[in-house]
């Protein structure tokens, strides 16, 4: 099995973001800035061979 996976580091910008309540696709743009999606890492895995383009869109569907 191979896990994907997007990590998402809180700095303080993020940080201020969050306590203030700002939107969600504000934060996300924030966080996109600095870190892979779960698609992008699933791509990235592809590209290595690890698994297929198929079972990376179909675990990364979109609702």
């Amino acid at each position: 099995r191979t896990s994907i996976y997007e990590v998402v580091a809180i700095d303080e910008k993020l940080h201020a973001m969050i306590h203030r309540n700002d939107s969600e696709a504000d934060m996300e743009a924030h966080a996109r800035q600095f870190s892979d999606s779960m698609r992008q890492d699933g791509f990235r895995k592809v590209m290595l061979g690890e698994t297929t383009l198929e079972e990376v869109l179909r675990v990364t569907a979109e609702d």
